[in-house]
């Protein structure tokens, strides 16, 4: 293995720039996120995630280089092969391994921003921002065009020809050209003349670029216009539109409302970061599927079931596989999940401690035969830890309960403690032995996927961190002949994680709007739930790590409060969404429970390590959004009991 080089640090989609290296790299699981048994084509995909989701390493994919490498490549490549298999039954490749797609990806730099701050009234900068678009788009396309024709560009775009229907052009200042040669030298002279108009100084309202505020270049590539050789083609055109985030809010709206509205006859992608919504858009989002457009948000995607620990799993392999050297590319190899020996002796200890408590504090008779089944327990110190713990759970809830109920004293026997007892009071002691005696927890490859919060970029940093340690054991290894397999403990990888949750949430200042306000908002949900989480019966075992409010609370944040600046709860609403939109906060709508819908917010999982929460979903208590608002004001997490448990 190369310790000299960190996989984890690389983007594909923006620092490699070697087309095989991206495709190296590329996990094919991220298809996944297209269900063949709904609409791809044919309809606008409208696709977001906070920072580092992944979208432009899935829009990259479909570019014709891309196509054409796995096209020419994968029947050497099992890699590839695999990439292939699902692009294929996806319509992307025909049986002869063509591909049926002539895609475009135009990433929104800053210079479409930068027309907001000419001196110009607004029509003025619409038309600029759309004209801009549209000639960036039909260059655009044609260069793909030859690409995937295996054309010179642009010599060979005379054997085009882009026959439109007047019907459906409306205003179109191509409506009389249809060579494609002719095209893309009149894109080239209408580019020439947007870029000079907006350097010139003196640019006035009436400036000579076309007063158009459509997007015609999307009804200009329709199939059925375009003829290569005399024949139509059968490839389907992708407009992939990426980075509109870094719009102004006034070109957002203009550019949505454009596309959704007119109903594009071509295939359309939008990816966008969360934070570029509007408030109300941010509590609205969930993966919805209309009519004519779908939206599919990739952390909600990835957070049903196992799927983003198979995803993680899958790309932490393709990172390793380019420096492991023969050894192991599955990184959970390389994460131990066996405690430390050193930890063997403080855990004698610490059962001490328990049993002591136990026998001290609770009737001896009424529990002899569960202390028994411990005593009798034969296992190594740290298996006979966490068997006492869940003892000392079970018995303070049993204890509880009789308390509640005035019950008299009755002899339990080893089948009442095998009922009562379950993975979750499992998972609760190991989190109290955390807290109490600092035996890891925050370890193994099923801790770091969860703590990475179904986004990529969040599982790749972690990995990084990781990978440091571990090639530092590799140079021990190196230098003292050791043919021990390389590990790092998961008391090491407990400290980096809680570590780089430090240092996540000092970042916090810096690439976060209102941090600190949002810090206090998150810390008090996070003390919160600690509160509730470690009871001496744990009884919400493991524990919570989310707070919830009624659906009907959540539209009175969406539609009142959210849009009107003087409303009692618009602050609380306003922080709400940056946390979503930032994945500080991960969010479940409509959640059923006992007769009620709910919204969860939980709270990202990296930040559950800063407050010794458990990983899992599920637990969580339900608020007023009153209780909302004071979570807002420092010192307030406990200050109030009136919580439904979930």
């Amino acid at each position: 293995m190369r310790i000299d080089i960190n996989p984890f640090f690389s983007r594909p989609s923006e620092t490699i720039g070697a087309d095989d290296k991206f495709i190296q790299l590329f996990s094919p699981d991220v298809l996944d996120i297209f269900d063949e048994k709904k609409p791809l084509w044919d309809i606008v995909n409208i696709i977001r995630s906070s920072p580092g989701g992944g979208k432009t390493t899935l829009l990259r994919l479909f570019t014709p280089d891309i196509l054409l490498r796995i096209k020419n490549k994968q029947k050497d490549e099992l890699h590839l092969l695999e990439i292939y298999k699902k692009l294929k039954s996806l319509g992307v490749y025909d049986d002869k391994d063509n591909p049926l797609l002539i895609s475009t990806h135009i990433p929104f730099t800053n210079e479409y921003s930068t027309l907001e701050y000419l001196k110009i009234n607004d029509a003025a900068k619409n038309h600029l921002f759309f004209s801009l678009l549209n000639t960036r788009i039909i260059l655009s396309v044609l260069y793909s065009f030859c690409r995937i024709k295996d054309l010179e560009f642009p010599e060979d775009l005379d054997k085009l020809n882009i026959n439109q229907n007047p019907a459906m052009t409306g205003y179109n200042p191509l409506r009389n050209i249809n060579n494609g040669k002719d095209i893309y030298d009149w894109c080239c002279e209408n580019e020439e003349k947007i870029c000079s108009d907006i350097d010139n100084i003196t640019l006035s309202d009436n400036h000579d670029v076309d007063k158009v505020v459509e997007l015609y270049s999307l009804h200009l590539f329709d199939g059925k216009n375009i003829v290569y050789d005399g024949n139509p083609i059968k490839e389907k055109i992708l407009i992939m539109l990426d980075d509109v985030h870094n719009l102004s809010q006034k070109q957002r709206t203009s550019l949505m409302k454009n596309i959704i509205d007119r109903r594009p006859i071509v295939n359309v992608w939008i990816a966008e970061r969360l934070q570029a919504l509007t408030m109300e858009e941010i509590i609205s989002e969930g993966n919805i599927i209309k009519r004519d457009f779908v939206f599919i948000n990739l952390e909600q995607f990835w957070s049903k079931g196992n799927k983003f620990q198979k995803f993680a799993s899958s790309v932490a392999e393709k990172r390793l596989s380019t420096i492991a050297e023969g050894e192991s590319t599955n990184f959970s190899s390389y994460l131990s999940e066996v405690i430390d020996k050193d930890f063997n002796e403080t855990a004698k200890k610490n059962i001490q401690t328990i049993k002591g408590r136990l026998y001290t504090n609770f009737n001896k008779k009424k529990y002899e035969k569960w202390l028994l089944t411990r005593e009798e327990f034969n296992g190594n110190e740290i298996e006979t830890l966490v068997e006492w713990k869940r003892l000392e759970i079970l018995i303070n809830r049993d204890h509880g309960n009789s308390q509640q109920v005035l019950q008299f004293e009755e002899l339990l026997d080893e089948n009442s403690l095998e009922h009562q007892d379950g993975s979750d009071i499992e998972n609760a002691a190991r989190l109290f032995l955390h807290d109490e005696f600092k035996m890891p927890y925050y370890y193994g490859i099923d801790k770091i996927s969860r703590l990475s919060s179904s986004n990529i970029e969040q599982f790749l940093n972690i990995s990084g961190k990781l990978f440091e340690a571990i090639s530092l054991n590799q140079l021990k290894k190196i230098s003292q002949s050791n043919s021990n397999p390389v590990s790092i403990s998961p008391k090491k990888q407990d400290q980096l994680i809680k570590k780089l949750t430090d240092e996540k949430w000092k970042e916090m200042d810096i690439r976060v709007p209102n941090s600190t306000q949002i810090k206090v908002f998150l810390d008090n949900i996070g003390l919160f739930c600690r509160e509730h989480t470690y009871t001496p019966n744990a009884w919400n075992s493991p524990g919570i790590n989310g707070i919830a409010l009624t659906m009907q609370e959540r539209d009175l944040l969406k539609n009142r409060a959210i849009n009107d600046p003087k409303h009692a709860l618009h602050t609380t609403a306003k922080i709400i969404a940056i946390c979503i939109a930032y994945n500080l906060l991960d969010f479940r709508l409509n959640y059923k429970v006992q007769g009620k819908e709910v919204m969860i917010l939980y709270l990202n999982r990296i930040y559950c390590s800063k407050y010794g929460l458990p990983l899992n979903n599920g637990k969580f208590k339900v608020k007023k959004l009153n209780d909302f608002k004071k979570f807002l004001t420092k010192g307030q997490a406990n200050s109030f009991n009136n919580t439904l448990d979930f």
